[in-house]
């Protein structure tokens, strides 16, 4: 598996499906690492959160999730959800998974733009997202959707409008773009949103799931 870095009991892989011009994991470097010695060095650990670029398209996926799970570890994985097989071969090991939603699902060009993906590609996309949230609800997985609130692409009405699709989950979670460097680098006309706009999308998130969890620069 190509690994970015594995700490704190969490493991960033490389690679991805999507190419999202904010996305700052697609030009770091990568270490191939079996799933064997990723697994010893997260024998400590009680639980591990598995994201970076895209866990499901590498082939020894659930290798490393069986062997973790044999410990007894309980796993959170996340997913663009573009493959909703791969998430479905998950399952047996999986605790929670969390969905990164890139923009509203029936706005294509903004969708195409903010993945990176042609406008068919962007419409598949939506389609197969909202198919693997399904699959991992209907097998009662704890649910975790992070919405990247980027001005001009998520406002009150679009958030409820993709939360009506989507339905109640356990969680979401609102993070402000550019908040974090080690989260998203900079993109010409992309812009931070003010944070008045992930409180009024608190606010709405609070209708939609047990938990929300705020991330950006005022979060208190």
């Amino acid at each position: 598996m190509r690994i970015i870095k594995i700490g704190d009991c969490r493991i960033s892989v490389g690679f991805c499906n999507l190419r999202c011009p904010y996305c700052v994991h697609l030009g770091e470097e990568t270490e191939n690492i079996s799933p064997e010695k990723i697994a010893e060095s997260l024998e400590n650990c009680r639980s591990v959160y598995i994201g970076g670029a895209e866990p499901t398209v590498h082939g020894d996926l659930i290798e490393l999730l069986e062997i973790l799970h044999g410990k007894n570890i309980e796993i959170t994985l996340k997913t663009d959800g573009l493959l909703p097989e791969k998430i479905r071969d998950t399952l047996p090991f999986v605790h929670r998974y969390v969905f990164e939603i890139k923009g509203d699902f029936e706005d294509l060009n903004s969708l195409a733009y903010l993945s990176g993906l042609s406008l068919e590609r962007a419409k598949k996309y939506a389609e197969n997202l909202l198919k693997s949230i399904r699959i991992a609800k209907e097998n009662g997985k704890a649910i975790r959707i992070w919405f990247r609130v980027i001005p001009g692409f998520i406002d009150r009405e679009r958030f409820r409008k993709m939360m009506e699709k989507i339905g109640r989950v356990d969680e979401i979670l609102l993070y402000q773009f550019l908040s974090r460097p080690d989260w998203d680098k900079p993109v010409v006309g992309l812009e931070k949103p003010d944070f008045s706009l992930i409180r009024d999308l608190e606010n709405a998130a609070k209708e939609y799931a047990d938990k929300v969890i705020v991330i950006g620069e005022d979060e208190k």
